[in-house]
C-alpha cells in the first residue's frame, strides 16, 4: 500500500480533466478533443508539451479520446469519495437517532413534563442533522479524498505499468 509520502506532486487528473470527465458523464461533453499522451488534460493544438504534467508532445503524442480505463478509474475515484462520505453522514444521523432514544428513555423513567419530550424531538432533527454534516461534510470528505486519492494513484500507477509494457518498453 503507498503511502501518504509516496504519492506523486502532480494530481493524476487535472483539474481540466476532472471537470471534462464530470462533463462526459452528465452527457455534457463528448469524449473527443486534444489531449495529452501521458496524462489526459485537455490540451490546445499550439501546445508543445502539457499544461499539468510538462511532458512535452514529442515523448508522447497528444490523443483524441481519454481511454475507457481512465474514465472507469475517475468513476472509481468518485464512488469511493461518495461511499465514505454518505457512511459518515449515516452514522451522524444514527448518533442523533441514539441520543434521541437516550434522552427519550431518560425523559421517560423521570415522568417529566410533556415539554421535555417536545424537546427531545427537536433535539433529533437538529442533532442528527448537525451530526450528518458535520461527520460526513468535514471527517467524511476529508477521509474519503484521502483514501479514493490514494486508491486512484495505486490503479494509475498499475495502469502507467500495463501501458508501458504494452508499448513495447520495460515497465519501471
Amino acid at each position: 500500500m503507498a503511502e501518504a509520502s509516496a504519492l506523486p506532486e502532480v494530481p493524476v487528473f487535472s483539474d481540466r480533466l476532472s471537470t471534462l470527465l464530470e462533463e462526459m458523464f452528465d452527457g455534457q461533453a463528448p469524449n473527443a478533443g486534444r489531449f495529452c499522451g501521458n496524462c489526459y488534460t485537455p490540451m490546445d493544438a499550439q501546445r508543445t508539451a502539457c499544461p499539468h504534467c510538462g511532458r512535452p508532445v514529442d515523448d508522447r503524442p497528444p490523443v483524441e479520446r481519454v481511454p475507457r480505463e481512465v474514465l472507469l478509474m475517475f468513476r472509481s475515484m468518485r464512488r469511493r469519495e461518495s461511499l465514505v462520505v454518505n457512511s459518515f453522514a449515516y452514522l451522524g444521523l444514527a448518533l442523533g437517532v441514539l441520543i434521541f432514544i437516550g434522552v427519550f428513555y431518560i425523559i421517560f423513567s423521570l415522568d417529566a413534563a410533556i415539554w421535555w419530550y417536545v424537546f427531545d424531538i427537536v433535539l433529533l432533527f437538529v442533532l442528527a442533522r448537525a451530526l450528518a454534516g458535520l461527520l460526513g461534510g468535514y471527517v467524511g470528505d476529508e477521509l474519503g479524498f484521502r483514501y479514493s486519492r490514494r486508491k486512484l494513484v495505486e490503479e494509475w500507477q498499475a495502469y502507467e505499468a500495463e501501458r508501458t509494457t504494452d508499448a513495447g518498453r520495460p515497465a519501471t
